[in-house]
C-alpha cells in the first residue's frame, strides 16, 4: 500500500501544527471572552467573534504554509503557529505585496 499520494501525509506537519494552535487559540478566546465586564450575551458574542477570527486565521495560515513545514513539532513551533493565528491579516498583506 503506497501513501505517496495521500495529502494527509504530505501536509501532516502543517495540519497538526494548525490544529493544535487552533485548540490553544480557542482556549485563549474563551479566557478573553469570559474575562470581559459584559453581560453573558456580550461575552458570548465576543467569544464567537474571536473563534471565527481564529478559524479564519487557521485556514489562511495553513493555506500559506501547507507542506512547507520542516522537522517535527516542538513547543516553540506550536507557539509560533498559535501567534500566527492571531496576526494572520499581516501575512495576507505581506503575501499580496
Amino acid at each position: 500500500m503506497s501513501y505517496d499520494n495521500d495529502p494527509l501525509i504530505k501536509y501532516g506537519r502543517s495540519l497538526a501544527g494548525v490544529l493544535i494552535a487552533v485548540v490553544i487559540s480557542v482556549l485563549i478566546a474563551a479566557f478573553i471572552g469570559g474575562s470581559l465586564p459584559l453581560e453573558y450575551g456580550g461575552r458570548a458574542w465576543v467569544y464567537t467573534g474571536l473563534v471565527a477570527y481564529v478559524l479564519a486565521g487557521g485556514f489562511v495560515v495553513f493555506k500559506l504554509t501547507a507542506g512547507a513545514e520542516q522537522g517535527g513539532l516542538s513547543a516553540a513551533r506550536v507557539l509560533k503557529w498559535t501567534a500566527s493565528l492571531w496576526i494572520w491579516p499581516l501575512f495576507l498583506l505581506l503575501q499580496r505585496r
